[in-house]
């Protein structure tokens, strides 16, 4: 499924079959995750060049590798790390590599992507997918679930005691969101623009809502569901300056509250407020190659589980970015590739 022009509806195309260079394998896709990430990457705002074949969520077997190549071997069953970094800088050597210095874009960006029947790819952005986990599993994983894991872990320091605001919890990614942060035994409250949202959260372990469109203001709602005192992390996966403004200032005293989805935007905060409270503002970026592993090995103990919304085939792909723009798809959107 090729996007022919940043900003064009996929177009379904025949290629010849790719075939790895040095130090790159081939994956069979099995299975894709869809989620709104890719919507705003179409537009073309991510860089890269099209005509593009886009998916970055991708699980799969490794069916050939090109020389060089150590890490992994035809019949391995495999993830796809999202980002192509170097490897070698600070940052990466420091275990921060999201924040790579000679960062290369992205799979489904700047190189093509999974929503085809085989993909491409250096090798050491194939990981290997463990024993109990699915090919959809780990497709989900690789995107929806790892940056969780990574925000709430890293960012958020979420602890059992603390409770938390997650705003567009019902989204793809905010709804493994609230798994990752009950996992970590937090009370979850979640936010969303309607009551359907708002059970399927419950769904998958809210413990208190708020329809943000029932409400006159999120943060006051959400002291009202904390006795007055506010939330210990509040994660924005919407991104926009009233949703973020929100998460600031519904923060208890030494609350963090940390930006996962981001929309042009400008925020006005009190730094008086900063520093007599300790609160913490921050931003969360994807995951490390060790944190998606790690959140493949949680989800094949069973204790995070995909939430999948709508499944469809491969070539259907343009039905889930239409629901996804009109923000009625639930959970994540996933793709099947049977013949």
């Amino acid at each position: 499924m090729v996007v022919k022009e940043w900003g064009q509806p996929f177009t379904l195309e025949e290629r010849p079959d790719p075939q790895p260079g040095p130090g790159e394998a081939l994956m069979k896709v099995r299975a894709a995750g869809v989620g709104l990430t890719l919507v705003t990457m179409r537009t073309g705002i991510f860089g890269g060049e099209a005509p593009r074949i886009m998916g970055h969520e991708l699980g799969g077997d490794i069916v050939a590798v090109g020389d060089g190549v150590t890490n992994i071997r035809p019949g391995d069953r495999c993830a796809v790390y999202f980002y192509l970094n170097c490897g070698h800088c600070r940052w990466c050597h420091g275990g921060r590599e999201t924040l790579c210095e000679n960062h290369g874009g992205y799979v489904g960006v700047h190189v093509d992507g999974g929503y085809a029947d085989y993909v491409v790819l250096p090798a050491g952005n194939f990981l290997p997918i463990p024993e109990g986990l699915d090919y959809e599993g780990a497709a989900i994983a690789a995107d929806a679930v790892n940056t969780n894991w990574h925000c709430m872990r890293e960012r958020a320091k979420i602890s059992p005691h603390d409770d938390v605001l997650l705003i567009g919890a019902a989204g793809g990614v905010g709804v493994h969101g609230i798994q990752v942060a009950k996992a970590f035994g937090a009370r979850v409250i979640a936010a969303d623009i309607s009551d359907e949202k708002l059970e399927f959260a419950k769904k998958w372990g809210a413990d208190e809502v708020i329809n943000v469109r029932a409400v006159n203001d999120i943060a006051e709602a959400a002291k009202n569901l904390t006795d007055g005192k506010g939330v210990d992390a509040a994660v924005d996966y919407v991104g926009s300056s009233e949703t973020f403004t929100a998460a600031i200032e519904a923060l208890a005293t030494a609350g963090r509250a940390v930006l996962i989805g981001a929309k042009p935007s400008s925020v006005q905060i009190d730094p008086l407020n900063l520093l007599i409270h300790e609160k913490t503002i921050t931003g969360s970026r994807h995951s490390t190659r060790t944190e998606l592993m790690e959140t493949m090995e949680v989800m094949a103990r069973g204790t995070i589980k995909s939430a999948i919304g709508k499944r469809v085939h491969f070539t259907e792909v343009e039905t889930l970015f239409d629901e996804l723009q009109a923000e009625t798809l639930l959970g994540r959107g996933a793709l099947t590739y049977d013949d």
